[in-house]
């Protein structure tokens, strides 16, 4: 039935009316109710051309042209995950206060350093991090946030025969003062590696000294940006890396893909269009002989977009609606398809 219809629900309402007939059972006739309609539900029905149609692996709710339009798309696109690409989760601390720190805490555990070996021990380990709310389309607004960064696994590997805490105590003892305020709950805390000032056991920490491009996990706004090496995230967000970055995300926070993403999620409530199942399965025009043309010039555009200065919007969107149009071009649309998918 859709959003907002009944002030106190919560999330989505869906209401089947069924009547007992002979009927095509692949075709169901269906409607999104706004609110101003809800009292007119015979004549909305009667309007609407939405229905539901099923196959053997999933339903879909929609108009024939959208759905020929889905379909389209799909046959022409290559999924995410089979792309030169792996896709990873943010890291988890599980528990921010400790491991999370502003830049000025980090100046003044740089400051408290013994000496000049230490200092460079201690800032290898604080690597900048972003959070799901500074990610923004195909830039991101660093908060000045830092993670400590010392993996499961690291104090073993380089303690010797020391015993582990007074290994690690005369390795950072500056960065030990501040860790330890925080001792009791990071030993209660899931996610922690053999040692409480560890991190959680990973096996990709690598990754986040890679180019990559990350987007948020939970958001009604599909959005995707592009971050240089030695950038962290938190698991509010995913990230991808591999080969063809720059196309890929051209073609993820295009119009068309945006579309796809919408009328294919199932969602609750506010929705959560970042989910890895939709992204991972998102269809991307492969790259080959005959498209090469167009996909040098998005690429042309995205490196545009990733020079513009202070980040200016108006501009960004400038390059973005040129992208657009080639990436219809790469689908092959034409002007009642694109028209569709822009309502």
């Amino acid at each position: 039935m859709g959003p907002d219809v009944f002030d106190t629900a919560t999330v989505d309402t869906c209401i089947l009316i069924l009547k007992k007939q002979k009927s095509n059972f692949d075709k169901f006739k269906a409607v999104t109710i706004k609110k101003e309609e809800k009292n007119d539900l015979f004549n909305v029905f009667e309007e609407k051309d939405t229905y539901i149609k099923i196959t053997s692996s999933a339903w879909f709710v929609g108009s024939d042209l959208e759905y020929r339009l889905k379909e389209k798309i799909e046959k022409i696109g290559k999924p995410l995950k089979d792309w030169d690409v792996k896709i990873y989760y943010g890291i988890k601390t599980g528990l921010n206060k400790a491991f999370i720190i502003t830049t000025e805490k980090r100046n003044e555990i740089l400051a408290n350093c013994k000496n000049e070996e230490e200092r460079k021990r201690t800032e290898a380990i604080i690597k900048p991090i972003l959070r799901g709310r500074d990610i923004k389309r195909y830039y991101y607004e660093w908060a000045g946030l830092w993670v400590i960064v010392i993996p499961a696994g690291w104090t073993n590997k380089n303690r010797g025969k020391e015993k582990p805490d007074v290994f690690i105590e005369k390795t950072f003892p500056s960065l030990m003062k501040h860790l330890k305020q925080f001792e009791k709950k990071a030993k209660e805390r899931d996610d922690q590696g053999d040692y409480w000032w560890e991190l959680r056991h990973c096996d990709y920490y690598e990754e986040f000294e890679k180019e990559k491009v990350v987007w948020n996990r939970i958001t009604e706004n599909i959005i995707f940006s592009y971050l240089p090496s030695g950038l962290y995230i938190l698991d509010s967000t995913f990230m991808f890396t591999g080969n063809n970055l720059k196309y890929l995300l051209a073609l993820l926070n295009s119009k068309l893909c945006g579309w796809w993403t919408k009328i294919s999620a199932a969602t609750l409530g506010e929705g959560n269009y970042g989910a890895k199942i939709y992204i991972e399965n998102t269809p991307l025009a492969p790259i080959n002989k005959n498209n090469q043309k167009i996909v040098n010039e998005i690429e042309f555009f995205i490196n545009k977009i990733l020079s513009v200065e202070n980040n200016d919007v108006n501009l960004i969107m400038k390059y973005q609606n040129q992208i657009d149009q080639l990436v219809y071009k790469i689908y092959d649309l034409s002007e009642e398809e694109i028209k569709n998918l822009q309502k």
